[in-house]
């Protein structure tokens, strides 16, 4: 787990903590009625729901700037793999080239030993 998200992590549980704190003194110091205390409550409720998804949705979801720097670098990734596939393909047609233009007396027998190097 990287450093960042341990910071995320630990500043979204320090605002719940803080949050659910705060919100618990408030109802028992705060001198409303029943009816009002609920409604308040109840619209505190739907308002930090609303904050804390969106902060949620901005935390999971990948910036514009990120997915194209990721584009770029797919794209980088699938030319050199390309390159490399073309490269290994002309180093092959010039060993069998160079093999096919060997003379007979200078290729190894097909006895299945290894010619001796020298």
């Amino acid at each position: 787990m990287s450093s960042r998200s341990r910071t995320v992590r630990a500043t979204v549980w320090g605002f719940l903590v803080g949050g659910t704190a705060g919100f618990s003194l408030g109802l028992l110091l705060a001198p409303d009625e029943g009816r009002q205390l609920r409604r308040r409550v109840a619209y505190l409720l739907d308002r930090w729901a609303a904050d804390l998804s969106g902060v949620l949705d901005r935390l999971e979801s990948p910036s514009n700037e990120s997915s194209a720097a990721r584009a770029r670098a797919d794209a980088l990734v699938a030319d050199a793999r390309e390159q490399a596939a073309r490269l290994l393909d002309e180093a092959d047609a010039l060993i069998a080239d160079a093999r096919s233009r060997r003379p007979a007396s200078d290729r190894p027998a097909d006895t299945g030993a290894a010619a001796p190097q020298a």
